[in-house]
């Protein structure tokens, strides 16, 4: 197409003509020849059909009295045929019965009586097997293997003539096109010839003359008038250049004073802009630090939580040391030791013998009873200390640098955020419900993730803390389109319809002790890891779900 493209019009006016030539003979003789071939084809399995019925009519009687040597005489008689190559005759078992062949080693049949059809070979060979019908029944069959080249000579002479004849229309038709073209692409070419002229001289008073009625005279009329146009147009355009040098250099004087206010005007934005950018990071990191310290006093609040268990567990054990009767068993030993001389009477006969042994069985199994207390009250101890020991790790966590990327398993980080607030959620009757999809390490920044998480699970909390219902928090994990999809979901108080996108503004709280730090620092720390942070609430009392939408990327396999 592009070298059609920068074909002259003559050439593609003769191209046309021709093509259109070539392909309505080649539609129409190739459709003549496929209904000659098809003609041809039919007419030949037709006269063999009936030489093969003719024949098998004859070998009847062969058959009917097992006279092979007269069936093979009748069949000898095809030589006359020279078309038929061989032929075949088959008893009623399918058997061979009587053969011809026009070449004395040539064995072209089947050994078992085909079924009865007829089939044009490859080879260029038709076959036919037609019953032999005796009385109200088949005696045989009668296969025929006819060569069809004389037809396909006659056809390739056929297509010889054909093609001939397209020649001398191709011939024919290119010789007229060459000859009618030239009264279109002539007065074209003349026009394009004359706007090359004036292109090249710049000479706008020349003219093309009309030596036609039809469309190429309406253009010819149009390219005059559109010349006197650009010829008027011209004359205008240099009249009114003189006066354009003069509004041009009054201009210049107004935009060099205009600029050197403007230069001012530059220096005093970038002033404001530096200060404005200054007064942003100071609000990022004061948003940061109020974030970071909320969390300190959260985590301060669930060690306050745990060091509470921490001092009952231990002041049961004090007060079972207190209560202890160990006492009572140094008075038992001191009258053991008295009567260490006569211990056995002492035991058998004296009051206070008789019941020692009673004593020391009491005795024992109280002391194995505290003991049991003690142990669960200090593996109660151990408990709350490991809890603490967790909580300050995980704050300790917090308090990284922000920004670095690396590979973390982001289940584990939802349970760190979860683990915080772990006695809360007992003392609130707070159940947690995870819905993980199934997720290997991520290449992401952890504190900030921590921050959002730990904040969105926080205000989750103190969302349910509010209402009185049941009180369920949903964590889930999942992947849509090669992102990574945080969402804490509540049974809370829900969120008033027109606070759903001014929660995330600095400022903005409905806490009666917030600052409104905490969803605006989560949202910025979002779109820093390209991301967003959105919530959604169908009203309140009927809960709120928050959603991060982070970019997946996959931590390397480690080798």
């Amino acid at each position: 197409m592009q070298l059609l493209k920068n074909t002259s019009i003559n050439k593609k006016l003769m191209l046309l003509v021709v093509a259109a030539v070539v392909v309505a003979l080649s539609l129409s003789t190739g459709a003549f020849i496929a209904k000659d071939i098809r003609s041809m084809r039919t007419t030949a399995v037709q006269q063999l059909s009936t030489l093969a019925d003719v024949i098998g009519s004859n070998t009847t009687a062969a058959i009917t009295f097992d006279d092979s040597e007269s069936a093979a005489q009748l069949l000898s008689s095809l030589r006359k045929q020279p078309m038929i190559e061989s032929a075949c005759v088959y008893d009623a078992n399918g058997d061979v019965f009587a053969t011809y062949s026009r070449e004395k080693m040539m064995r072209s049949w089947p050994a078992k009586a085909p079924n009865l059809s007829y089939n044009f070979t490859p080879g260029g060979h038709l076959e036919v097997s037609h019953p032999i019908i005796a009385g109200e029944g088949a005696i045989g069959t009668i296969h025929l293997r006819a060569s069809l080249e004389e037809i396909y000579a006659d056809m390739a002479g056929d297509a010889m003539i054909t093609g001939f004849i397209m020649i001398v229309a191709f011939v024919a038709s290119y010789l007229l096109a060459s000859r009618l073209q030239r009264g279109i692409s002539d007065p074209i070419l003349a026009l394009a010839q004359t706007a090359q002229r004036i292109s090249a001289e710049q000479d706008y008073s020349i003219r093309v003359e009309r030596t036609s009625n039809d469309e190429l005279g309406t253009l010819y009329d149009e390219f005059n008038h559109m010349l006197e146009q650009v010829e008027n147009s011209k004359q205008q355009l240099q009249a009114a250049h003189g006066e354009l040098e003069l509004r041009v250099q009054d201009r210049t004087r107004q935009l060099v004073d205009a600029n050197a206010e403007l230069s001012k005007e530059i220096v005093e934005r970038r002033r404001a802009e530096k200060k404005l950018e200054d007064v942003h990071r100071e609000l990022v990191a004061a948003a940061r630090r109020a974030g970071m310290a909320e969390i300190a006093t959260g985590v301060l609040h669930n060690v306050g939580n745990v060091l509470n268990s921490v001092n009952v567990s231990a002041a049961m054990v004090v007060d079972h040391l207190r209560t202890s009767k160990s006492h009572r068993l140094e008075s038992v030993v001191a009258m053991l030791d008295e009567h260490r001389d006569d211990l056995g009477e002492f035991l058998a006969s004296d009051e206070k013998g008789k019941k020692i042994p009673d004593f020391l069985k009491l005795f024992s199994q109280n002391l194995l009873e505290r003991e049991q207390q003690m142990l669960a009250e200090t593996d109660s101890l151990t408990s709350h200390i490991e809890h603490i020991k967790t909580i300050v790790a995980t704050q300790q966590s917090y308090t990284r640098i922000s920004g670095v990327v690396e590979p973390i398993d982001v289940i584990a980080l939802l349970e760190d955020a979860v683990g915080l607030h772990c006695l809360s959620f007992e003392r609130h009757s707070i159940r947690v419900v995870r819905e993980y999809a199934d997720l290997p390490p991520v290449l992401i920044d952890k504190q900030r993730l921590l921050l959002i998480v730990v904040n969105l699970v926080k205000n989750a909390k103190e969302s349910l803390i509010e209402q009185s219902g049941e009180r369920i928090i949903t964590l889930r994990i999942r992947i849509e389109s090669d992102r990574l999809i945080i969402e804490v979901s509540d049974t809370g108080v829900g969120i008033q319809p027109n606070n759903l996108t001014r929660i995330f503004s600095h400022g903005f709280t409905t806490k009666a002790a917030g600052h409104g730090f905490g969803l605006h620092s989560s949202a910025n720390s979002a779109a820093e890891m390209e991301g967003s942070l959105t919530a959604h609430s169908d009203g309140p009392m009927r809960g709120a779900t928050f959603k991060v939408n982070l970019p997946l990327i996959l931590a390397p396999a480690a080798v």
